[in-house]
């Protein structure tokens, strides 16, 4: 029992130090130093104007208002970062008057709290920017509680907070007529910069290359750009995954085809010129898609490519096996032709004048319309109404945490003088998972003991006036925005001292502020702990759940490749990428359940080692069927192979029963015979002469793959049930 215990607490600590060390760390990749200046100017321009006209009052309330958006998604891309806005502003207004309303109240105020605090944890189910407007309305709706106004002064608060987030919103706006498709077209770039560097080394980087096409398909999604513009983007995106479709398939062939005689060897240093050709028309591609180019320098790659065919044309029976050589020279080709549209594509986003390519074009307008969009929030909300789901279960801890934390400044036994900074705290603190809140709390803390220091080093040495702590708050505010991605402790202490520093234009007494923020916000981050501790959620859970569902996305994709097979009219290129892009999503869920769980204290995770070896194995299936499209995309009439068509049942039925094992967290009972079923269907083809389908070898090699992999999967089930039992029996 005492070993059990202490073994629970060095967990713990373990988890606790890992926690530290990411609060130290600072990504410099996330210093929002460019966005960071239009929030300082909404922050700064109604604060500057109430001081100066004497109206210091409104002045601090619409500059909270304007601050409280200031930090609203710097991360995404201008269109999305403004609707966020403008939603976030309505949000902002009605919980401030709702929260002035009841602040009469002490126990309809501490209810509605807790209700606000449920609503913004059950928005975390939807996305990233459901989740900063329940925040962001939640914390309007705290701060303006504290206060107790009248109806008509609680009306008049409201709007002032509306009018400063309003303000921020259009400078947004402004912001983003100004920079139009600026971040669409930097990830893009950034995924064409992967791509090039994939197809000139693709040992080490395609989890790069697939992380950076999934931002770019995340960006692209979150967008609400003209349609030209979107079309054009849309397309390069699915121009994008064909390429590497491409490449993929030739750095295959190049794999199995080795290098003993010269001849052979000199062929292969000809594909090598391809690639390498291929990485550099990639690499223009990009500079023509990034707008901080002014100038684009002039290579000339298809003159490379054209030559480096030419070359392999011209060496018949380098291989024994022709079917290789042929293969080769339909995907290079393909290739070629294919860079040839994507940088015209390209070209056409630069030079307004120049018509892109319809063939080429994605549907933008096509994508889900809003109706749809708000539906499919009300099915995902429903759905998580349960407590086996880790968002609702955060939504209940959160909703109480938030109740407590008011009722304990404002019935507590304690006068609490600026007390709301307790609730604040904890809602922004507590988490969803352990890793998350722990980090922030200590952030938080740590951030904002810094952040009262030094404001009460400056406010001893400077005594600012009026006119110089404006100019004061605006560079701190400018740092907080600026860091707010970089590092949460930078910007809590930023934050703190921006805060503080405006409150002294109402409340002259800055070091008690300073002390009465230092003290709360210790309090409210505790709290935040204590109420995880109390009731964790812990990936234990959630990994099997991850890994099923990209199981799960693997097999709606992989039935659609197979399918495609035995009916060629079938392949829908914009449905296969749809399909692609869910199973890409899925795998980063499962992928950062993992690293979280791995965060944890040791006596709660999943099985580290399981969980990676089913990840990498899934990854394995991803990689072959990959392949297989590409053969498709390489012979699109050829392939009519109807004996597919069972092992396409077997292979949905063996992905099935994975998928609900690992869920379940058992072993399979038993695969469907899907290792005979490729054996029948390559005796099959193997009869028909290989007459309808060159490739075949290749394919069965694939399929063999999938199997192979289907098979090791259920056996590291089957493996784990057993090491269970033999520790339950010791």
């Amino acid at each position: 029992m005492a070993y059990g215990l202490n073994t629970e607490i060095t967990s713990w600590f373990s988890a606790l130090r890992a926690s530290g060390r990411t609060v130290l760390r600072i990504d410099r990749s996330q210093i929002m130093a460019i966005q960071a200046l239009y929030s300082t100017l909404g922050f700064v321009i109604p604060l500057a104007l109430g001081v100066a006209t004497g109206h210091v009052i409104e002045g601090v309330s619409i500059a909270g208002g304007a601050a409280s958006l200031g930090s609203v998604a710097l991360d995404a891309s201008s269109s999305a970062r403004t609707r966020t806005m403008f939603l976030a502003c309505v949000g902002i207004a009605v919980s401030a008057f709702v929260g002035s309303v009841t602040s009469q109240i002490d126990w309809l105020a501490i209810l509605v709290i807790g209700i606000w605090g449920f609503g913004a944890g059950m928005l975390v189910a939807l996305n990233r920017f459901a989740m900063i407007i329940g925040l962001q309305s939640t914390v309007a709706l705290i701060i303006l509680a504290h206060f107790k106004l009248d109806p008509l002064q609680a009306a008049l608060q409201a709007l002032l907070m509306f009018i400063g987030a309003l303000f921020q919103a259009g400078l947004g706006l402004l912001a983003a007529r100004w920079q139009r498709t600026k971040f669409e077209r930097l990830a893009l770039a950034a995924a064409y910069r992967r791509l090039a560097a994939y197809a000139s080394d693709p040992g080490g980087t395609f989890p790069q290359t697939r992380d950076a096409l999934s931002n770019a398909q995340t960006i692209l999604a979150e967008s609400n750009i003209p349609e030209r513009e979107g079309n054009v983007l849309y397309g390069l995106l699915e121009a994008a995954e064909r390429i590497r479709l491409y490449c993929f398939a030739l750095q295959q062939l190049r794999k199995s085809i080795g290098e003993d005689d010269e001849r052979r060897a000199h062929c292969l240093s000809y594909l090598d010129q391809v690639l390498e050709a291929t990485a550099e028309e990639l690499d223009n591609i990009a500079d023509e898609l990034d707008p901080r180019k002014g100038f684009v320098r002039f290579r000339k790659p298809q003159q490379q490519l054209k030559e480096a065919l030419t070359a392999l044309r011209q060496e018949p029976g380098a291989f024994r096996d022709e079917a290789s050589m042929q293969q080769i020279l339909e995907y290079s080709g393909a290739l070629r032709d294919q860079l040839h549209a994507t940088k015209k594509l390209a070209k056409s986003l630069r030079y307004k004048q120049l018509h892109p390519p319809k063939g080429l074009l994605g549907s933008f307008r096509n994508r889900r319309s809003n109706r749809l969009q708000w539906r499919n929030a009300l099915v995902m909300l429903r759905a998580n109404l349960s407590l086996e789901s880790a968002i609702f279960r955060h939504a209940i801890r959160l909703g109480v945490t938030l109740a407590l934390a008011t009722a304990l400044y404002r019935i507590g036994p304690w006068p609490i003088e600026r007390g709301y900074w307790i609730p604040l705290t904890a809602l922004l603190v507590l988490k969803p998972d352990f890793s998350t809140t722990f980090t922030r709390g200590l952030a938080r803390t740590l951030g904002t003991m810094l952040g009262a220091a030094l404001t009460s080093l400056l406010i001893a040495l400077m005594a600012p006036a009026n006119e110089i702590l404006v100019l004061v708050d605006a560079v701190v505010a400018y740092l907080a925005f600026t860091f707010l991605y970089a590092n949460y402790a930078i910007f809590s202490a930023f934050v703190t001292m921006e805060i503080v520093f405006l409150l002294s234009f109402v409340i002259p007494q800055p070091l008690i502020t300073a002390l009465d923020r230092a003290i709360d916000t210790l309090m409210g981050g505790i709290l935040a702990l204590i109420a995880y501790a109390v009731w964790p959620t812990w990936q234990l859970k959630q990994v099997p759940l991850d890994l099923a569902a990209h199981l799960d996305s693997l097999c709606s994709y992989g039935s659609a490749v197979l399918t495609a097979y035995v009916n060629t009219s079938t392949y829908d290129p914009a449905q296969f990428h749809e399909l692609l892009q869910q199973a890409r999503l899925a795998r980063s869920n499962a992928d950062a359940s993992i690293r979280r769980s791995l965060e944890e204290p040791v006596s709660h995770h999943f099985d580290p080692d399981l969980a990676q070896s089913l990840l990498e194995a899934e990854d394995t299936i991803v990689q072959s069927l990959l392949a297989l499209e590409a053969h498709l995309l390489a012979h699109p009439v050829n392939h009519k192979l109807r004996e597919m068509v069972s092992f396409k049942q077997e292979y949905e039925e063996a992905l099935h029963l994975l998928a609900e094992a690992i869920r379940e967290q058992r072993p399979v009972k038993q695969l469907p015979p899907i290792k005979e079923t490729l054996h029948d269907l390559d005796d099959a083809v193997k009869a028909r002469a290989y007459a309808e389908c060159p490739d075949i070898r290749a394919i069965i090699a694939e399929l063999r793959r999938i199997v192979d992999t289907i098979t090791l999967m259920a056996q590291l089930l089957a493996e784990r049930e057993k090491l269970r039992h033999k520790r339950y029996s010791e």
